[in-house]
Order: C-alpha cells, then structure tokens, then sequence
C-alpha cells in the first residue's frame, strides 16, 4: 500500500473526496518555538490608504478577548514590489533542472485557489484572465506559489514552486464546472408547476387555479449538489489553512478565485445543508485565523449581474409575487454568493475583489497587501481551553490611522493533532522529518539539487537526483588530526495525488584527512547521488538534509515531469552537466549508470567559471520506426532571450531496425573559454527522420569570468 505524504494537492482531494462521500525588506523575523505565541500581521494605513511604514512597538496595542497583551515579538516586512517592465529571469524562460536554498525563504508566498465548483463554464476564460495575470505581474524571483481546485483536481494543480511555466500550465487546465443558476433552476420548476396545474384546472372544466397566497414557494432541485459543492469549496480552503500552519513569521496568502457560493444559509428549515454549511465555514475560517493565512477574494467577473443566466431566460411568471428570474432575483443571488467571499477575506484580515470591473488595480492591491505589513507576536495565556473562539483587536495610538489584522483566532487542541505520514525511510531523524513536513524550503545547511529524469526498467522511469552540500557549513569536530561530521540525506517523491511512488535515505560518515578538509572548507562540498525507479507522472522531489554536529537542516523541493518513455515515439532523458570544477566536491557514491559515460560526477549548479570545461550528457529514445532510419542531434548555446547561437555542434546518427525502444547515448563538451560571461540557455535538439519527431531539452546556464567557489552562487 502506497503512503500519502501531506502535499496540499492530496489535502485538498481528501477534502473534495471527503465531502463528495459525507454528501454534505525581505528579512524574517525569529520566532521562539511557544506552542502558545500568536502571530498577528497587521497592514496600516494613512487618511490617503498609503501603508504607514514608520510605526514603533509603543504604537501597537493588542487586545485578545478583551486583554491587552505584551507584544514581544515586532517586525516590519516591506518586500520590494515586482517592478513592471522588469528584466525577465532567467527561469522565467527557462525552467531550471537545479534548485538550491542558502538562506531561510524570505518571498511571498502564495496558494492560488481555482473555485471550479462555482465558476460557469462560460466564464472559465476570466479566471484564467485574472490568475494567469497574477502570476505574470505579481509574483518575484524570490516567491512560491501553488495552484489548487476547490473540486480537487490533483491532476490539474501545482505544488509550490517558483516556476510561472508551471503555475500558469496549472491554470490553463481550469474548467468550470458550476451548477446552473439558483434563480434559473426554481423558476423552471415554476412554471412547470404552473403549466401542470392550469391543464388540470383546464381538463376539470372550472378553469380555476389551485394556486393560494404562499404557495410560490420552490426548493432548488439540486438542493443537496449544491450543498455538497459548498462544503466541498470550504473543506479545501480548511485544508489549505491547515496545510500552511506550519509556517511561522510571514504572511501566507489564499487569493480565493470564486464566484462565490450561492446556497441560501439563512434559511435553514427550506435548506438541508443550510446548518452544516455554516459549520464548514465556521471551520474554513478557524483554520485560516489560527494558521494566520489571510484570504483574499476575487470575483473575476467584475461589475456582473449575471446576464449569462438571464438570457437563457424564456418565459416568466405571471406571478407578481415570483422573482424567479427577474432581475431582482439575480440581484439577490449574485449577493448572496459575494457575501460569502467578503466574509473569508474579512474573517482572516484579507480584502475582497468584489463589484469592481478594476481586476487589475484589485490584483495589485493584494501584491501591496503581501508585501508591506507588521508583524506582532504575543504568549497566549496557556490555561484558557483549546477550541474557544478567541478576538483578536490590534489598534494603533497614532491618530487619523485604520488598521487591518485578522479578528480572533480558535487555539489548536495538541492532543488532538493529526499525526502526518510523510512515507519516510525507517531511521529518518525527527530533524529531518519536521523540516520535509514544512511547506517552504528551510535553509539553515545550504544544499543544491539537480533531478533528470531517465528511462528506467521495462516501464518506470529513472530519477538521477544530485545532492550537494557546502562543506564550508558543515560543524566538523576535530579528534587528533581527522575532522568528523555525520550527514544524512532523504529524499521522498510523491506524485500529484500526494502518492509517495519513490523514497531514498543515505548516511555518510566523514571522516576527514586535514588536506581534505582545508579543501571542503574553502568552497567545497560534499555531493550524495540517488537513483529512484518511478511510473511516469508529475512529481514532486522533496530532499532533506541534516548534519549532527551542529543539528542545522536544509530542505529543498524540486518539480520533475516524468515522461511515459515506454510509449512515447521519440523522447529525450534529462541534461547532466558536469565540469573540471565537479572534485571540488567529494563524491562517495558514483550513479551506477553515468560512471561510465561521463568523466566526473553529475553537477548541481549551472554557474561556471570560463576557465572550466563543460560536458553534458542525455539519453535518445527512438521507437519512432521499426526501420533503419536517421537522427539529426544538434546542441546550441543561445543568449538568454536571444535566437541566434554561439556555438553549436551537430551529428547524425544511424539508428538500427529494431522492434524495441532505441536507447543511444549524447555526449560533448561545451567550450566556455569561448563564451562571454552572461546568461545563455543550453538547448539539446534531436530529430528522427522517419515521422519527423523533434524533442527539445533546454537548461539555463550562466557564465562567469573566473570559477567561484562551489556556494558562493
């Protein structure tokens, strides 16, 4: 039986599901790690709505339930805002095979949420509108985001990366898939009830209705579908609160792309689900405030009065009485579902994008929102119960300010904490297991990794991950003359289903000659290699690292994709590059199948000096024709952003007849004393003659005028 580790893509299915079977600048501030500190981020601003930068610790007062409280954490965040017209980074056009953290995560972060429960299908374009714009606007080289469905769609979503390529790939995939109008559906049934009683009355003869004052009334035949999607929608904001509470000291933002929810609560005795609805937002917004996740919403169809659903309109009652239809009707409706989306953002200390045709102002707003707030930390007092609603009330002394801040929060009941399976290796340290478990990278031990996919055995694929580690961060003890330092590495891959389809776990022991450890210590490091056998699939590589001495952790996720190799017609492995710099870091273990066609390890960093020499290694599979036939291979390297190569080299192989899939071995060397230093992107282009089949892999590459020490980039 497979594990599930705790991705927010399986948390937010496991809502889905759930509820489908019930039918119902940049610096971070430090925080202790008290069960009981409260975090608290408030935005202030002036007369004009400009953010008040200048405040102090003596301006704040923090009441909670009444109780001022003694601030004793305070912090101002003010994260430099993504500059339009900016200069594209390099992964913004092309996605790296390497991610590395050398210091804690200090971007933004955020989880953008695709209401497809309650998005018209007609309307899909406008969320993919405004969240394709948020990404491309709004998001900096330094932040993480995801992509979720409130409907659960693992397969569509994205887990946190900083790649816009695959944010916006998760948000084209969307596809609403609202029910049809409230207001539409109850006068459809009305005037069929209607109809049905006039030919009665017709046929008695009498001509008489058997409509009396009252009887107007008509329950929403889809009463318990739309129920069921609202708790569906709320189970996945809940979820997703929760997901995120185990990051402390930013703000961590849900941007809710809805329609809203537009079940009638208010009346619970005509609505089934009316009471349990209201329990789930109760616990939507619960989770969201004692996670201290800021929700803001955006109704991307603007200044609506949801004339989509009036033109399907083809009769009216003749009842005064009915506003099935009428555009009061639709009035109360679109009301309806935008009350639910201002009450979360208010709730949690967000802003709602409501009745405003200004999505893009709306947009900017929660960039500005995100980026400029105070944070406030203060010890609750542990003896009060768990699961009692506490306010939170955050004012400011200085006169003619307003302040915004999340409004209470409902303690976490420990004893009752869900105990979270991350499908780890036996022997994982707790260390190790706390950090792979926080959404965000931490960055305490600097660690670089590169993963490739390859064609495995019969028809899994073969992950090739590299770890590297900088030796100069490592706590070495010194007993006579070696230096000793214990490492572990572990590596889990789950799937979009948050499936763990693959884990591996390494020890290594260092033992260290003085001359080895002068080396590591001076831009070295060591490098741990890994191989795991895996079905194809996109997936998510999380890597953790501990070192003993010292007891400090980095932890790393990395998005690979990959392909079903056994069927695919023509297909291309990942790049592997190494260089004359790869010794600098020590390399116990060699991968098994690269030893013997490269001449030094797999590298993880894409920075290198003119002075190195470069090679660089992928796999051709060809079953594009039983036949003999041709393979045109051609490896360029072009500027960033630029079309025209500064070098290039090209070969033709001759592929044999063969009934099974062709594996053929690429291999050369890239002449960086030739190259200027700058950004480039190393593009493998092959092509097969019978079919006309062509698969690129493309990597970006820097280079620098001399070669830097291993961490230095």
């Amino acid at each position: 039986m497979r594990q599930a580790t705790t991705t927010l893509l399986a948390l937010v299915l496991t809502a889905a599901l759930g509820h489908a079977q019930d039918q119902a600048g940049r610096q971070s501030p430090t925080f202790k790690t008290d069960v009981n500190l409260v975090e608290v981020h408030a935005v202030v601003t002036d007369e004009r709505g400009e953010f008040v930068r200048d405040l102090t610790r003596d301006d704040f007062e923090i009441f909670e339930s009444g109780k001022l409280q003694t601030p004793s954490v305070f912090h101002l965040v003010d994260v430099p805002m993504v500059e339009h017209g900016r200069r594209t980074a390099i992964h913004a056009l092309v996605d790296p095979d390497v991610r590395s953290t050398s210091a804690r995560f200090e971007g933004r972060l955020y989880v953008l949420m695709l209401d497809d429960l309650h998005t018209s299908a007609l309307r899909s374009q406008l969320v993919k509108r405004a969240a394709r714009q948020f990404v491309e606007r709004h998001l900096a080289d330094g932040d993480l985001a995801a992509v979720v469905y409130t409907s659960g769609r693992s397969d569509a979503g994205q887990e946190l990366t900083p790649s816009r390529r695959l944010l916006m790939a998760a948000v084209d995939r969307f596809q609403g898939q609202k029910l049809p109008s409230l207001t539409a559906e109850r006068l459809a049934v009305h005037l069929n009830d209607r109809d049905m009683e006039r030919a009665a009355a017709g046929s008695s003869g009498d001509g008489s209705s058997s409509s009396s004052p009252g009887s107007t009334r008509v329950d929403d035949p889809r009463d318990a579908e739309r129920g069921m999607n609202a708790q569906r929608a709320l189970g996945a904001v809940r979820n997703v609160a929760r997901w995120l509470s185990d990051v402390p000291g930013r703000r961590k933002s849900l941007v809710l792309f809805s329609e809203g929810i537009e079940y009638d609560i208010y009346d619970v005795f005509n609505n089934r689900a009316a009471s349990s609805i209201m329990a789930d937002a109760r616990e939507a917004i619960a989770a969201a405030q004692r996670a201290n996740v800021t929700i803001f919403a955006v109704d991307p169809r603007g200044l609506s009065q949801l004339g989509d659903e009036a033109i399907t309109i083809q009769s009216l009652s003749d009842d005064p009485r009915v506003d099935y239809g009428t555009p009061r009707g639709f009035a109360n409706e679109l009301l309806m579902a935008q009350e639910s989306l201002i009450s979360l953002a208010q709730e949690t200390g967000g802003v709602a994008i409501v009745r405003t045709n200004d999505i893009a102002g709306g947009l900017s707003r929660i960039e500005r929102e995100t980026s400029r707030y105070y944070v406030l930390g203060y010890v609750a007092d542990p003896s009060l119960s768990p699961g009692k609603f506490r306010t939170i009330d955050v004012k400011v002394k200085r006169p003619g300010l307003k302040v915004r801040a999340r409004r209470g929060y409902v303690p976490a009941d420990l004893k009752a904490a869900e105990k979270r399976d991350l499908g780890l290796k036996p022997g994982t340290s707790p260390a190790v297991a706390a950090a792979i478990m926080n959404p965000v990278p931490v960055g305490d031990l600097p660690v670089r990794v590169w993963a490739a996919p390859f064609k495995g055995k019969g028809k899994l694929g073969s992950v090739a991950i590299a770890v590297e580690i900088d030796g100069a961060a490592l706590k070495y003890q010194q007993r006579d003359d070696r230096f000793f330092e214990d490492l572990e590495a572990s590596i889990v891959a789950a799937d979009h289903d948050g499936k763990v389809r693959g884990s591996d776990r390494q020890t290594l022991n260092l033992k260290l000659k003085p001359e080895t450890h002068k080396i590591l210590s001076s831009g070295g490091g060591v490098r741990m290699l890994s191989r795991i056998e895996l079905p194809p699939a996109r997936y998510q590589i999380r890597i953790g690292v501990h070192e003993s001495n010292g007891g400090t952790v980095g932890t790393v996720p990395i998005d690979v994709e990959v392909p079903d190799y056994a069927k695919l017609p023509f297909g291309l492995s990942g790049l592997v590059l190494t260089s004359s710099a790869a010794p600098r870091l020590i390399t116990p273990r060699p991968d098994p199948l690269l030893k013997d066609v490269l001449p030094l390890p797999p590298v993880s960093t894409r920075v290198f000096g003119k002075d190195e020499v470069i090679s660089t290694f992928a796999e051709i599979y060809d079953r594009s024709t039983p036949a003999s036939h041709q393979v045109d291979v051609k490896l360029s390297v072009l500027p960033l952003g630029g079309t025209i190569p500064v070098f290039t080299a090209t070969e033709t192989r001759d592929m044999e007849a063969s009934s099974t899939v062709r594996v053929h071995g690429y291999k050369a060397e890239i002449p960086a004393k030739d190259l200027a230093p700058g950004d480039y992107v190393l593009r493998l282009e092959a092509s097969s003659r019978a079919g006309n089949q062509t698969v690129v892999r493309e990597v970006p590459l820097t280079i620098r005028a001399t070669t830097t020490t291993a961490f230095s980039h």
